[in-house]
């Protein structure tokens, strides 16, 4: 439209951020580097904006929107970037609401839960789980949720989730965001600003707007009089339908009612009419009884018929379809084969659906169970894996079991990662996303599935929301050449008119228009609906600067322009499908770029390396990329990995900056060779740091904190971020490491099968570093000092291994990317413990959990690899019962190490606290971003990371607790109370047992707890009692994941 070029309006637009809104500079981002990073949206899109603005508030966006409107600056808002059409793309001005520190993130629970109000950057997981907190605080009768569950709920915002009217796999169309949606903020192009729930806004709106409201009036009362208009939108919005936008709204309310008309033709609109900044939902209750089925069919349409009785004649919460290509991606789970028979090798056209039943009561969900199962059986439908080898239904139990259920439903969220994962590098990963009526699904899943054969997609699979006759189809697509592109270009001309033409269903089911359906709207709606829509669009936005191009586009071609390259970059990040996921977890996320912007970057930096002739600009490009990206991606990347505990394909970024740093080092010998002086030194090293910390903790108590802090943010200024900065809760030096003390026999009446010894390994974290000045809890302590109390509590032999002043799990190394000093320190710890623990025979325990999760990413030896533990783990397996236990705090607060939550202890961490004191506030945060000393050296990684702590815990709650010494550091600087080592509350909750109980503690049934195959010989039986506790703790994480709906939710 000619509005994308700098003609001065992008400089004046500027200008007046500045001067007329107030908007900082570091607020406005128009470097290429952060341009290029936010051109990229989960879709197969790329749109570089011309400025990126951070707005804070809803009044900055008010002010911004007519200062758009006077220098015609079309503007896009975003707020997770998780939508898969496009719609959260420009190569205009892009408003960012996430990743804005504090900011959209206020909410207000109303009643027992039964609404909520949120601003638009919560994520849709964040608001559930808020809600169950205020269930469980308050011990309500009912637990409520959101009703739009989207797959993406752990990561897409309240924004997003409404601007989409996302629905989900359980919510369906009756729970979806138009019809939960109570009430919105809006603000409008003028920067008029409407609260639906206020009806002094409402009012003073009709008057103000009456051309809008006049007009949206008229357009509702010509389509409430056109019958053959009122019958095609009921039956479209009867299903899941997300294409153009929710004119349902025009037949839903009387024309007399504007303000809900406006309201809900708000829901779904991609941000084309205006900017919601607040939102009341009614929630929907969250039934903790339920049961899952996996039921094969010899075909996939007499799968769907089944699915189309259960919609309509039982109470079923959701079914999932899967087709023959899905079903062979499970075949290779043994677990999953164990429990569905005939899975492995069912027939060529076999089928399946996986459903689920919930229930307020037991009795309630068992009465839901019968239904279903009397439902399918009635159909007299054929039931098995094959069609010459067929089943009763009883073959197909329901499972109330959270490890069977759960392995379900994990395996139904696993089928986009496994996809994803195994395309051809340098192509990208496509989700669409289409419905028709339930009793037209299978013909309409017999023609796709044929559609993708004639096109040779032939990685393509089909599995959906049967219950709803939403299908989804995920495929692998390469845009490299005119032939890609015009094979995908046929195969969408084909699948609009098999869905939209054939079977008069949605393009769109839940997905949103964006771009990619915008072209196919008038073929599925017919002109005259698609008419109003561009009535619609003209009364709100007259001029087109609200995301203009998403929705409705008079381009035919726009779904196959602006198309997103995958150039191949590194094995391992080519699997990466841009969808956001890891943002939310990723501690940078609000200072600089995000996991999924590092690989943007990373991926356009190597296409410009591979340049075999590279223009002048295309080599100024690059060198302005690489030097922006060593702050923006490399410095402040914690690498941590928690970004690949939300990939559903698995990368962690973390080492792909890791990689960049051990690269980036062989260029320095007196890098390398000063690592490897610390390696062959590090006893000396590791006993000099004590004595270093000690003496600027002298001078923190004779000059006080201030002096401290403004020398040390100098030197860190000068050293270009190597000197690390002081702060108020660096620790003193840790005390000296003791002899563990000889055990005392518990109890001469019960002799013991399983010998209480473990070897025990202070990490050289905790015997560098003791507590802080001030931190009068922990008194002199070290962590070490406390682990071995309660050791010695609990009467176990402590063995320390030979060395331990020299070892290191080589972490320190590792994160900076020096890869070789950190395997020599790893392999010298390996054969130290090796030794200790005599082949692996006895547990061994580290008190400090990044440390754990090193040795196991390094570990060679098998005989370790069930031996090893972080506290949390050793404390739950082996010591609970072996201590009395007494509740000693009113409230804590806990923080869970990143490592701690990779390694699957997070409800361990918690159930333990919970031991020791009344109430467990968790921090929330997913990572501390402290990383060794980088938090330390670049300080801002950690308050951006841990700005929501001040204020977070309640007045009463003065004590944190982790178990991570540098990761107390931080949080402790961030919260303004002292965090310490969980151990230091674990050690002031418990006592031995009394003689009398310890009598009683019969070693024989701890034995058959945690040995259940323990093998006969008397050498092994330590080795075998920690190796079967291992197992059995392995299991536990299985059945702690989140499963369900709730967890696998689309």
């Amino acid at each position: 439209d000619g509005r994308r070029v700098e003609d001065g309006r992008y400089a004046a637009f500027r200008e007046a951020l500045r001067a007329e809104v107030g908007i900082p500079a570091e607020r406005v981002f128009t470097d290429p580097v952060r341009t290029f990073a936010y051109g990229t949206d989960a879709s197969f899109y790329r749109l570089n904006p011309k400025v990126v603005v951070k707005v804070h508030t809803e009044q900055e966006v008010a002010r911004i929107l007519p200062i758009a409107w006077r220098l015609q600056v079309p503007v896009t808002f975003r707020a997770a970037g998780t939508s898969l059409s496009g719609q959260a793309l420009t190569d205009s001005a892009l408003l960012k609401l996430s990743h804005t520190g504090r900011q959209w993130r206020d909410f207000e629970i109303h009643g027992q839960g039964e609404q909520i109000t949120v601003q638009p950057g919560l994520i849709g997981g964040e608001v559930n789980k808020l809600l169950a907190k205020f269930y469980k605080d308050n011990g309500l009768r009912t637990q409520y949720k959101i009703g739009p569950d989207p797959a993406s709920i752990e990561s897409c915002m309240i924004g997003g989730i409404v601007s989409n009217n996302s629905s989900g796999m359980c919510c369906g169309v009756a729970q979806n965001s138009y019809h939960t949606v109570q009430d919105m903020r809006i603000v409008f192009m003028d920067g008029t600003v409407l609260d639906t729930a206020d009806p002094v806004s409402c009012e003073s709106f009709l008057q103000t707007h009456r051309r809008l409201v006049e007009g949206v009036q008229d357009v509702a009362r010509r389509v409430q009089a056109d019958e053959e208009l009122v019958g095609l939108i009921k039956k479209k919005f009867a299903i899941k339908c997300t294409t153009g936008y929710s004119i349902n709204a025009l037949v839903d309310f009387p024309v007399e009612n504007p303000i809900e008309i406006i309201k809900r033709l708000m829901i779904g609109s991609e941000g084309t009419f205006g900017f919601i900044s607040r939102v009341t939902f009614n929630t929907v209750p969250e039934h903790q009884h339920k049961a899952s089925a996996f039921i094969m069919f010899p075909d996939i349409e007499v799968a769907c018929k089944v699915a189309a009785v259960l919609r309509r004649d039982t109470r079923v919460d959701a079914v999932e379809l899967f087709d023959r290509a899905s079903l062979r991606e499970f075949e290779s789970t043994e677990e999953m084969c164990a429990n569905v028979e005939g899975l492995r090798g069912c027939g060529p056209k076999a089928a399946s659906l996986l459903i689920e039943c919930r229930g307020e009561t037991d009795a309630e969900l068992q009465q839901r169970l019968e239904e279903v199962q009397a439902s399918v059986s009635g159909t007299g439908l054929p039931v098995g894996f094959s069609e010459g080898d067929l089943r009763a239904v009883d073959a197909y139990p329901f499972h109330r079991d959270p490890k069977v259920s759960n392995l379900f439903w994990n395996a139904r969220k696993g089928l986009i990662p496994i996809v994803g994962g195994a395309r051809e590098a340098g192509t990208s990963m496509l989700i669409e996303d289409v419905a028709c009526e339930v009793d037209k699904l299978g013909a309409m899943s017999v023609d796709l599935i044929d559609m993708f054969r004639r096109y040779e997609y032939h990685d393509a699979t089909l599995f959906g929301h049967a219950l709803e006759g939403n299908l989804h189809l995920v495929f692998s697509q390469g845009f490299r050449t005119e032939a890609e592109i015009e094979r995908f270009d046929g195969m969408m001309q084909e699948l609009a008119q098999i869905v939209a033409g054939k079977y008069g269903g949605s393009l769109k089911a839940e997905h949103g228009t964006g771009r990619n359906m915008a072209p196919f709207v008038e073929m599925e709606w017919g002109s005259k609906a698609y008419g109003i829509m561009w009535e619609l669009k003209e009364l709100f936005d007259p001029d087109y600067i609200l995301n203009p191009g998403v929705v409705l586009n008079k381009d035919p071609d726009v779904h196959i322009k602006a198309l997103k390259p995958s150039p191949v970059a590194h094995d391992l990040v080519n699997r990466c499908i841009e969808c956001g996921f890891c943002e939310s977890n990723c501690p940078s996320r609000d200072i600089s770029l995000t996991p999924r912007q590092r690989i943007t970057v990373f991926r356009e930096i190597k296409r410009l390396q591979g340049l075999g002739a590279p223009t002048p600009a295309e080599q100024q490009r690059l060198k302005d990329f690489r030097e922006i990206f060593e702050y923006q991606a490399n410095a402040t990347c914690a690498a941590d990995g928690m970004c690949q505990e939300k990939c559903p394909v698995k990368i962690n970024t973390g080492e792909l900056i890791k990689t960049i740093r051990h690269e980036e080092l062989k260029e320095s010998r007196l890098a390398g060779g000063s690592a490897m002086a610390v390696v062959n030194n590090f006893g000396a090293f590791a006993g000099a740091v004590p004595t270093l910390l000690n003496v600027v903790d002298f001078f923190h108590g004779v000059l006080g904190p201030w002096p401290l802090e403004v020398v040390s943010k100098g030197l860190n200024r000068v050293s270009g971020n190597y000197i690390p900065e002081w702060n108020r809760y660096m620790p003193r030096g840790a005390s000296k490491l003791r002899e563990p003390a000889a055990p005392q026999a518990a109890a001469e009446e019960a002799p013991r099968s399983i010998p209480r010894k473990v070897v025990y390994l202070p990490s050289c974290v905790t015997r560098m570093m003791g507590p802080a000045r001030g931190d009068a809890a922990a008194g002199d302590a070290s962590v070490h000092d406390k682990l071995m109390s309660i050791l010695e509590k609990a009467d176990y032999e402590v063995v320390v291994p030979k060395g331990i002043n020299s070892l290191c799990c080589g972490m320190l190394f590792n994160s900076r990317g020096m890869k070789e000093p950190a395997a020599v320190m790893g392999s010298d710890l390996e054969a130290a413990l090796l030794e200790a623990s005599e082949g692996g025979k006895y547990p061994v325990l580290t008190d400090t959990s990044p440390c754990l999760q090193q040795i196991k990413s390094q570990l060679q030896a098998p005989e370790l690899r069930f031996s090893l533990f972080e506290p949390v783990e050793f404390i739950s397996t082996f010591l609970v019962d072996k201590l009395e236990w007494k509740q000693v705090r009113d409230e804590v607060a806990i923080h869970v190490p990143c490592s701690s939550k990779k390694m699957g202890v997070e409800q361990a961490f918690t159930s333990l606290a919970e031991k020791c004191a009344g109430k467990v506030h968790d921090s929330g945060i997913p990572c501390c971003g402290m990383a060794g000393d980088r938090g330390m050296r670049y300080p801002e990684l950690t308050a951006a990371s841990l700005q929501h702590l001040k204020g977070k815990f309640p007045e009463g709650c003065q004590d944190g607790f982790s178990t991570s010494r540098t990761c107390e550091m931080s949080l402790s600087n961030h919260s303004g109370m002292n965090f310490r080592g969980l151990v230091y509350l674990v050690d002031e909750a418990t006592s031995p047992l009394k003689a009398k109980e310890a009598s009683a503690l019969s070693e024989e049934a701890a034995v058959t707890a945690l040995a259940p195959t323990a093998a006969a010989s008397s050498s092994s039986s330590g080795r075998d009692a920690h190796t079967a506790a291992a197992g059995r703790r392995d299991v536990g994480r299985e059945e702690e994941s989140e499963g369900g709906v709730g967890g696998a939710a689309e």
